[in-house]
């Protein structure tokens, strides 16, 4: 017997009795139902967790700060982000970008209004890289000197001293409009330890995207000019010229020129690391906190939520796969009962030369059926119920409706992966609970089954 022909005659077979069949399909359909919508859940918490933390700053960026010195401490513990260190990083597998950072912050004034702001210098080649996006105007080139771009609610660190005596009464936030600053020219005020100042005019290219709020409050601009900024900050700092001179002598009051030219070496306040993907930012960050250096990445959050997300879903598809095997005993059940209501057939397709094989795979495939009808149409009433959660389970989760702005929690998520799954397994379950029926069909004797049959 042909395979074509021996699905013709399962398919046949199946539907002689077509209320029984349509109950048993009708089980399957609910428990991969359940299954499906019980794992999408917890899909669905781990992925609305990542997109409002994508909202705070990105997935694959990590912010590496230099340890601090203790009383004591040896001169190779100490982890400082020189040019060297920044080379190190580099060199790591599945870092893709790195930028030294060096913040300054000042006095500034835009048009009438004054305020405060603080200035980061970052490599302007690498700004897009390290997932940098302009809502207007452009981001940083290496021509750049004065050029700078600002976050989105940088306008809200100025204030007109006319409107407002107190700066610091922030009962009514002011809410400017970001473009106001762009193309427009900031004056920034720099005072150094010897009371000398310098104005630096500053001029706005550009207005960040609100996608991240991490760079909403601060202005970048290219590292080059920060140095000569802080390099002018830094004069007259007696503190450092103490504390350098003790570093370049050792106990016993001899120089010590190592400690000496690391002191020199230039320092910056923080680093940016661009990684592949998640995994590499979580295992990248573990790895330079074990280096000695203070790491930081909003995806080491996501470890607590994925294990809670996982005993979530184990409960959960704990309760579905208890639905399902209901569904499995209920095929065992109809296969059961068509062998008893069959003998006769069984009997005189063994005499007419049916071998055991084609037997068995003949209520196989009946079984098989049942679990592709019940798991194709319990895949669409699982996306039909999850649509449903999504549509009015969001109110619930956020009652206090949607910011401008920002996407539609997705409670249930069913992706293509769990679609398949979701297939083979019903599948699975239903070949699996017709084993036992079609081993009793081989095993009927052909002179008793006509007997009785």
């Amino acid at each position: 017997m042909k395979n074509y022909d021996l699905l013709l005659l399962a398919n046949k077979n199946l539907w002689r009795r077509k209320g029984r069949t349509v109950l048993t399909v009708l089980g399957v359909i609910i428990g991969t139902a359940s299954i499906v919508v019980m794992l999408s859940l917890g899909i669905g918490l781990v992925e609305s967790q990542k997109k409002q933390m994508s909202q705070w700053g990105s997935l694959n960026i990590i912010r590496v700060q230099q340890s601090w010195d203790f009383p004591g401490q040896e001169d190779g513990q100490q982890k400082r982000l020189t040019d060297e260190a920044i080379a190190e990083i580099r060199e790591i597998e599945g870092v893709t970008a790195v930028s030294p950072a060096i913040e300054v912050g000042g006095e500034a004034s835009f048009g009438k209004k004054m305020g405060h702001i603080m200035l980061v210098g970052l490599e302007p080649a690498l700004m897009e890289q390290l997932e940098f996006s302009v809502s207007h105007g452009r981001l940083l080139n290496q021509d750049d000197r004065f050029n700078v771009v600002a976050g989105s609610q940088v306008i809200n660190n100025f204030w007109d001293p006319r409107q407002r005596s107190n700066p610091w009464n922030w009962e009514e936030p002011p809410q400017g409009d970001s473009l106001e600053l762009l193309n427009k020219r900031i004056s920034l005020s720099l005072y150094n330890n010897k009371q000398q100042k310098r104005i630096y005019s500053l001029n706005v290219v550009g207005i960040l995207s609100e996608k991240t709020m991490e760079h909403s409050w601060y202005v970048y601009a290219p590292i080059s000019e920060l140095k000569k900024m802080r390099e002018f900050t830094n004069q007259g700092r007696q503190e450092e010229v103490y504390f350098q001179e003790y570093m370049e002598k050792d106990p016993g009051g001899r120089s010590s020129s190592s400690s000496a030219r690391a002191k020199k070496e230039e320092q910056y306040s923080f680093a940016l690391v661009r990684t592949n993907d998640v995994a590499d930012t979580r295992r990248i960050s573990r790895q330079l906190r074990d280096s000695g250096y203070n790491a930081y990445s909003i995806a080491d959050n996501l470890e607590g939520i994925e294990e809670a997300a996982r005993r979530f879903q184990a409960i959960l598809g704990g309760i579905g796969a208890i639905t399902l095997l209901v569904a499995a005993i209920g095929i065992t059940n109809t296969m059961v009962m068509s062998i008893y209501e069959r003998t006769r057939e069984i009997a005189i397709m063994k005499v007419i030369g049916a071998s055991f094989r084609e037997i068995r795979w003949l209520f196989l495939t009946e079984s098989s059926l049942i679990g592709l009808l019940g798991g194709f149409f319990g895949l669409g009433l699982s996306f039909a119920l999850s649509s449903l959660l999504n549509h009015y389970g969001s109110s619930f989760v956020n009652p206090g409706g949607m910011m401008p702005g920002q996407e539609a929690i997705q409670i249930s998520v069913i992706p293509l992966w769990l679609v398949g799954f979701a297939l083979l397994f019903s599948i699975g379950i239903g070949l699996i609970a017709g084993i036992y029926p079609a081993n009793r069909a081989i095993n009927l004797d052909p002179i008793t089954a006509m007997r009785h049959g």
